[in-house]
């Protein structure tokens, strides 16, 4: 047999592997799964989707509870991550300025890219008070209901963050949240002319969070960083000072990322 054929993957071979590789990312959706509910989603045997999950449990991407024998992330998928989060550029240089926004102020500080239409946070120094909204790094939120995701889609093109809008919907999370193309493309222009973006209760009712766009060296936007925190911490007399200091610190960022349009 021709030794290049030889090396070559076998259709079977790459067809397994897709069906593992659907099979962490329906885990990292849903949370759980049965061995029934998998085969199922997957499209497949049962006996091919248990020799999946024996493989992938065997080295650790997965694990059964044992309480109701569903399966979910193992320890390898938190290694993974923390390794890439640890080697990430943007990470590494926004923590010092991240930091320097928690002494200050004492709130949520979160830094979160765009993925999928949605707010991917990769770092986030929790509040110093008992009162505080936070997520967790690697949790995810709508782009349109948040201060970094409207930070980030402002510096789309109005085609791109239209499409965007389309793609993922505009969900009503309060009563704040902007659910109409034609109010988030206004909102988006304003957060492009000021330089920052708010979030006035837009997914969390009583709760407010100003955030500013990070770019990279090339000049495009390659995330965004945001202070949150309860709206009287967050009152209309303070804000102008807190957008200033996020701004800066999302400055201070792009600069380390080679960004060198910023006066």
């Amino acid at each position: 047999m021709d030794k290049d054929l030889a090396d070559k993957p076998d259709r079977y071979t790459i067809q397994s592997i897709d069906k593992a590789l659907t099979l962490i990312e329906l885990l990292a959706e849903r949370g759980s799964l049965s061995l029934i509910e998998l085969t199922e989603l997957l499209e497949q045997p049962k006996s091919s989707t248990y020799r999946i999950i024996l493989t992938l449990q065997n080295r650790g991407f997965i694990d059964r509870d044992d309480e109701d024998g569903k399966y979910c992330l193992g320890y390898k998928q938190l290694m993974l991550t923390r390794s890439m989060l640890e080697r990430s550029s943007l990470r590494s240089a926004a923590l010092a300025e991240m930091k320097k926004l928690s002494e200050r102020y004492g709130d949520t500080v979160n830094l979160g890219v765009l993925v999928d239409g949605e707010v991917l946070y990769i770092e986030i120094l929790e509040s110093l008070h008992p009162l505080r909204m936070t997520d967790t790094v690697g949790s995810r939120s709508p782009f349109h209901a948040t201060g970094i995701g409207k930070a980030i889609a402002s510096q789309l093109t109005e085609e791109e963050a239209r499409a965007l809008a389309e793609r993922c919907g505009l969900e009503r999370l309060t009563a704040n949240t902007i659910g109409e193309w034609d109010r988030l493309r206004a909102e988006l222009e304003a957060v492009r002319a000021r330089g920052y973006a708010l979030d006035d209760q837009e997914i969390v009712e009583g709760a407010r969070c100003v955030a500013a766009p990070v770019f990279n060296l090339h000049g495009k936007v390659e995330g965004a960083i945001s202070l949150s925190g309860a709206m009287h911490r967050f009152a209309a007399d303070k804000l102008d000072d807190i957008a200033a200091q996020v701004v800066l610190a999302a400055n201070a960022v792009s600069r380390k990322m080679g960004y060198r349009q910023i006066k």
